[in-house]
């Protein structure tokens, strides 16, 4: 594969993108860091937002199953929720 060029204005425009990228970054980094609360029930740990919604933040061993994705008003949905999911075998606890 031959070397590629850009003009200025590609140049530009990349380094654009690459600032609203950062930008991006930075927003969802500061909106994690509203999170409190953060608790742990069989490896899924959750937190409230600044909306007073909880959401899951992270699944130890596990990607986040499409089930857990979104906004919750009460925790007791995410438990009820692990426990079945559990039990369908859609996720494992690691040992």
């Amino acid at each position: 594969m031959g070397n590629t060029y850009l003009t200025e204005a590609e140049q530009r425009a990349l380094q654009e993108r690459r600032s609203e990228l950062g930008a991006m970054d930075c927003s969802i980094e500061q909106k994690n860091r509203l999170i409190t609360g953060v608790r742990d029930y069989k490896f899924v740990e959750y937190g409230m937002s600044q909306y007073g919604y909880y959401q899951v933040l992270n699944i130890k061993g596990n990607k986040v199953p499409h089930e857990l994705t979104g906004n919750f008003t009460h925790p007791s949905y995410i438990i009820k929720l692990v426990d079945s999911l559990l039990k369908e075998g859609k996720l494992i606890e690691p040992k």
